[in-house]
């Protein structure tokens, strides 16, 4: 039902089309109109005229998630780090829904009636649980908001200027998004949840043409020298710097205001602002460029970071450092990190992460144009979780909380993402989620070393299958031989290089037997050496009975020339610890015709160390990027 009335200030028509709004800032003159309980018009404040949107205009129309919906007018809110929108939209059966717009992110909220109330304001912390009904949400930012402007009907009394503190925050499974706005005097909370949506899907069509970018018509002129800001800027802008003084300045206000200075030469930024850099098919644009130095044990850590902007696609964040790179987007959930300790597993959702490092990072230098005041000086503190090649960041400034999610960017993808002429930095050492690769040359490798393997195996069975072991001859020799020295019977020799295989054994009981032998040629010369032994104790003790050693052994030698031969036996012996011997016989069987097993072990064993390169190569990697921190951490 449309309601048309005269501003009480200047006297122009305005339209009211929902029953339920209480509120209507005059088309023409910018002043708050308000109806009180009988209805009677009352002025207020006179709201600052606030820059286009490209996004959504009041008294446009579009569709969110297939229905219908109207823009009926718009808040804007400045606060410590910038300030934010909200869109009040109308469906077509006349409910009315909030579009918040901060930092390039949007959320569809509504309000909620709280059955049981939250903690006062000054009770709350970031990263606190609060209970929102049936709900469970993480507390994500506190602050103080003041209404700096307004357009069309706004469904809620609010005065232009008023300041109230407000919180905003998720559910801890990243469901849903909520805000809590408490009464400067009465401290009564009320509530909005909502959900996230993506920039792509919430562009409404403009009700008339408008220029693309907010703010382009504004000339913004640097308070501390004078001089014009003439670089890109959106809507969402909150802050640029300008080119001349390297002054940050801040956007929220009528008039530009200086909240921070470059000091020093400017750091050797890999991308310039205004370049375009493509991902996932998508071109986005630098707006802004960010350095950032953490210090630790006296030693200066640098990083850079870009933000880009595309119009449907909204913002993506560019870390670089030590020459490897990272896109992130902010996302909302509950995480549990607890201590902060390399390795350490950490849930996000149904995931599994580990825990790299923690620290604190300096704003050092910013320039160009981005979506919230970044003041240099400012400090971050972080906690880096890496899941290669995915990785999650928590880090807090001032009393806001953030989640990034992001992936490493492969050498391969930056290059491809780059204008034709932009060098890429040498990339550095192993980077915390840099995924393993494995390299051409190790997988070729691998590949030669898996068939050996499985040749020298398929070798070795087929060895034991057809060999035909013969018997050359058995004999027993008694103490009284071995311990003076006994030669065997003789045996003949056919061909060169014939394997044999002498296997020794004896029944000692708590006792030991070592037998040296030669192979004594025609002409009574040792030609060989080699050695058997036989142990074997038993007994019991506090654990129950034992057993160990063996009374059995064998032995392999080669015979390179035919000829006849004997063996020379030789033997000691004991009992006990350190007893006499017992004197117990020896028995000898000596077989040919067996195969070596080393002749194939060997290969077996160099073969298997070929097809386990790439392992190896991947754990040296895994070493490479763990390292720095364990150190850090061990030296803690």
């Amino acid at each position: 039902m449309e309601r048309t009335f005269q501003c009480p200030s200047c006297g122009a028509g305005n339209t009211v089309t929902n029953p339920g709004v209480l509120m209507k800032v005059c088309d023409y003159c910018r002043t708050a109109i308000y109806w009180d309980k009988e209805s009677a018009l009352r002025v207020g404040q006179k709201s600052m005229d606030l820059p286009p949107s490209s996004r959504f205009k009041v008294g446009a129309g579009g569709k969110l998630k297939g229905r219908a919906f109207t823009v009926l007018g718009r808040l804007s809110y400045a606060h410590e780090k910038g300030t934010w929108n909200e869109w009040f939209i109308e469906f077509a059966d006349g409910s009315i829904r909030w579009l918040a717009e901060d930092e390039g992110e949007l959320f569809l909220e509504s309000q909620l009636t709280l059955n049981s109330p939250v903690p006062p304001f000054n009770e709350l912390e970031p990263g606190m649980q609060i209970t929102l009904n049936d709900r469970v949400g993480i507390i994500e930012e506190l602050g103080e908001a003041r209404c700096i402007g307004g357009e069309g009907q706004i469904p809620f009394v609010i005065e232009i200027g008023e300041t109230y503190p407000y919180a905003d925050g998720a559910g801890a499974d990243g469901s849903f998004v909520f805000g809590l706005e408490y009464h400067a005097a009465t401290g009564a909370a009320t509530a909005f949840v909502g959900t996230v949506l993506s920039v792509g899907e919430s562009k409404a069509s403009p009700a008339a043409p408008e220029p693309e970018a907010a703010r382009y018509g504004e000339i913004i002129r640097c308070p501390s020298c004078g001089k014009p800001y003439e670089g890109r800027r959106l809507e969402t802008t909150e802050m640029v710097v300008c080119r001349a003084c390297g002054a940050g300045l801040q956007l929220d206000e009528a008039e530009a205001k200086v909240v921070g200075r470059n000091v020093g030469r400017k750091p050797p930024f890999t991308f310039e602002v205004g370049m375009g850099l493509t991902f996932e098919k998508t071109e986005y644009e630098v707006m802004g460029r960010l350095f950032y130095v953490e210090v630790d044990e006296g030693r200066e850590y640098p990083s850079y970071e870009y933000v880009l902007y595309h119009p449907d696609q909204g913002y993506l964040w560019l870390s670089e450092e030590n020459g490897h790179f990272s896109v992130s987007r902010p996302f909302h959930q509950k995480l549990n990190i607890g201590k902060i300790s390399p390795k350490r597993k950490v849930t996000v959702g149904q995931e599994v992460f580990q825990i790299y490092e923690g620290g604190t990072v300096t704003l050092k230098w910013v320039d160009g144009a981005v979506p919230w005041v970044a003041a240099v000086g400012e400090q971050t503190h972080y906690v880096h979780l890496v899941k290669p090649p995915a990785y999650v960041d928590r880090e807090k400034t001032g009393q806001e909380v953030e989640l990034f999610r992001g992936r490493y960017v492969s050498r391969a993808e930056m290059a491809a993402a780059v204008p034709k002429g932009v060098t890429l930095p040498r990339a550095w050492g192993v980077y915390s989620c840099q995924p393993y690769e494995q390299p051409d040359w190790i997988k070729g490798t691998a590949a030669i070393g898996i068939a050996f393997l499985v040749l020298n195996f398929l070798l070795l069975m087929y060895s034991f299958k057809v060999e035909s072991p013969k018997s050359v001859f058995q004999e027993n020799f008694s103490w009284e031989q071995y311990s003076k020295e006994q030669l065997s019977k003789p045996f003949q020799v056919d061909r060169a290089n014939t394997i044999f295989r002498l296997d020794g054994s004896a029944p000692v009981n708590n006792s030991w037997i070592a037998a040296d032998f030669g192979l004594v040629d025609s002409e009574e010369r040792v030609t060989k050496e080699f050695f058997g032994d036989v142990s074997y104790y038993h007994g019991t003790d506090s654990e129950g009975a034992w057993i160990e050693g063996n009374r059995s052994f064998s032995t392999y030698f080669r015979v390179e020339k035919p000829g006849n031969y004997r063996l020379l036996v030789h033997g000691t012996g004991g009992s006990g610890e350190g007893g006499p011997a017992r004197k117990e016989p020896l028995g000898v069987h000596l077989v040919s015709g067996v195969t070596l097993p080393h002749y194939f072990v060997w290969p077996i064993v160099l073969s298997a160390v070929v097809a386990l390169l790439g392992t190896f190569h991947r754990m040296i990697f895994d070493y490479r990027r763990w390292k720095p921190v364990m150190e850090d951490d061990n030296d803690d």
